[in-house]
């Protein structure tokens, strides 16, 4: 539902923290988004956008940077370039997402 709010759980080898999400778009079966901050600081916008296919539905999911400048500098060596990492995430989830709808349910 749009405004709820969640707390995530990251980590970049030993290295973990937590950050702030807001859901900002809730459309089922179209769209699903939410807003990521680090107490006041924005950091990102996930966004998983649906759209019906023949065989089912086509699935696109993104990520949006909003880290301040000298925030993605001041951190990068510790948590390296986010963009990379985060391109293989995102190809990691929907390779896992439609394995997982594809898979036939047993009653």
């Amino acid at each position: 539902m749009r405004g709820t709010r969640f707390v995530g759980h990251n980590r970049v080898g030993m290295v973990r923290w937590f950050t702030f999400g807001k859901v900002v778009a809730a459309d089922p079966g179209h769209r699903f988004s939410f807003d990521i901050t680090f107490g006041p600081i924005p950091i990102s916008r996930w966004d998983y956008r649906f759209t019906d296919t023949e065989s089912g539905c086509h699935l696109t999911e993104s990520w949006t940077d909003h880290r301040p400048r000298v925030l993605k500098l001041l951190f990068r060596p510790i948590f390296g370039n986010r963009t990379p990492r985060n391109a293989d995430g995102i190809h990691t989830t929907l390779l896992r997402l439609k394995s997982t709808a594809e898979t036939p349910t047993t009653n």
